[in-house]
């Protein structure tokens, strides 16, 4: 019999070692998520298991669904309640899994062999059972466990990252919907306006007043303001709907919530947004994750280049039993050891790749400090751009349309203008208007876009697209100090 036993020495190491495994548990890596996601965001999340305290939480969320959403509310609901972000924290548990793999031993390999002589008369029977392990795999435990630790710290940049891009798309979402909802305002407005315009036309027409021309300009207006009433509505559906799935709402819940019905203005210092570049790249979760790379990879090209110095080695003992009829069992014991040979791969190759690896991490990280830099300028100026826009409309071109069409309305009551003037009066008040709504949207989606770096993430395509100041022929007149 020959049995390859492994030294009792190794066998009690080993077991020892791998009784100190880390925890399989991924709360504390959450935990860690959380605390950065609060840090950066002032929001709490929350990992759904069926617990009293998430039952407690989804209570919560409905009681904030029969109040007024404020855009704070609708990304605290969109934390605790998305499904897809939930779905995002179980990368924290694979990535905890493969700590604790790293951190285990190869399981011993057992094998065994019957032997009958050629000859049945000759009686001797040789049997055989082994057990083999890696003693070497103790050495290479404490490199593959940081190779991991440093790959469960990439995953919690990630998953950090994730949540606060989450709360900046339901934060821009939410703006949009109330964008479209306070353009449905100015559009019923606006068809009421038509509405009692085609009235009154009507009437002076009976009376011989004007000619159906007239009559047909004023129609027009209130066929035009209709569609566009209609173009609002559906956009307004479009936008609640895509923040009902960013709250991760269902059934019944995307019904009964409401929001504001306007934006607010655009107010405060512009000098709270100095500085920004430098806060992009100190809290920049894109270039910690990229960082957290590069030393991952380092640890692996260790654990590579080390390997391939030493060999794998097994080693044990045998013992072999033979016995023949009419004898004594005989028995015959000994250690063994099995090598692998670095004859041909001698890791040459994979540590080639590593080094490379290496290089194209830190070529990424460099190149993202860049993009972080200019995106942070970038969204600075656009910020600032619709902060001036914003104001221009507000306290220039909104109150010129307004005396503009009251002018006019004047002088077409006094039959000193035609009525196409007066309508063109009505459809730049209605321009100037929408532009304001627009205006205000650009401003709220930059300063979405300036909080997100602020936090340490990237806006989607490194700026929020900011509309230009509008020009003294966009609303026909000047502002003082603009």
């Amino acid at each position: 019999m020959t049995s390859r036993l492994i030294i009792p020495t190794l066998l009690g190491g080993g077991l020892l070692l791998s009784g100190c495994a880390a925890s399989l548990s991924p709360d504390p890596a959450f935990h860690d998520v959380a605390l950065k996601v609060q840090e950066r965001t002032g929001k709490q999340i929350s990992w759904d298991s069926g617990s009293d305290e998430d039952r407690r939480v989804h209570s919560h969320i409905d009681h904030l669904l029969t109040k007024q959403l404020s855009a704070s509310h609708a990304v605290k609901i969109a934390l605790l309640n998305n499904r897809s972000l939930q779905a995002s924290y179980a990368s924290l548990g694979v990535a905890q899994a493969d700590l604790v793999q790293a951190g285990l031993l190869s399981n011993p390999v057992i094998d065994g062999s019957f032997l009958w002589p050629y000859r049945p008369e000759a009686g001797a029977v040789q049997t055989a059972t082994g057990i083999v392990f890696n003693f070497i795999e103790l050495f290479w435990r404490r490199y593959k466990q940081a190779v991991a630790e440093s790959a469960l710290e990439e995953v919690k940049y990630n998953v950090s990252g994730m949540v606060i891009d989450h709360a900046a798309k339901t934060n821009l979402a939410f703006v949009d919907y109330v964008a479209t909802s306070q353009q449905i305002e100015l559009f019923r407005k606006v068809v009421d306006s038509a509405r009692a315009g085609v009235v009154s036309a009507k009437a002076i027409r009976e009376a011989g007043n004007s000619t159906p021309l007239d009559f047909e300009q004023q129609q027009n207006v209130l066929t035009q303001a209709k569609l566009d009433l209609g173009s609002a509505e559906a956009a307004s559906a479009a936008a609640r709907e895509r923040l009902n799935v960013l709250m991760g709402l269902t059934g019944r819940q995307t019904k009964i919530w409401r929001a504001p019905t306007r934006l607010p203005p655009a107010k405060g210092s512009t000098s709270v947004f100095d500085g920004i570049e430098t806060i992009a790249v100190e809290r920049s979760i894109e270039l910690a994750g990229l960082r957290q790379k590069i030393i991952t990879l380092g640890y692996k090209y260790q654990l590579t280049s080390r390997k391939a110095l030493i060999p794998d080695i097994g080693i044990g003992a045998e013992l072999e039993t033979t016995k023949s009829k009419g004898e004594e069992r005989e028995f015959e014991a000994g250690p063994i050891f099995d090598v692998t040979l670095p004859l041909f791969d001698q890791g040459q190759a994979k540590k080639a790749r590593g080094i490379m690896e290496i290089r194209q991490a830190q070529d990424e990280y460099w190149a993202m400090g860049v993009r972080v830099r200019s995106a942070a300028r970038l969204t600075r100026a656009e910020l600032l751009t619709a902060h001036k826009t914003a104001a221009y409309y507000e306290l220039a071109i909104l109150p010129q349309q307004t005396r503009l069409l009251l002018a006019t309305t004047q002088q077409y009551n006094a039959m000193q203008e035609d009525v196409f003037r007066l309508i063109r009066a009505k459809r730049e008040q209605i321009q100037a208007g929408r532009g304001y709504i627009d205006a205000l949207r650009a401003y709220w989606r930059a300063r979405s876009n300036y909080q997100q770096l602020r936090s340490g993430r990237l806006p989607d395509g490194g700026g929020g697209g900011a509309i230009m100041v509008a020009s003294a022929g966009a609303g026909g007149g000047e502002a003082g100090g603009h």
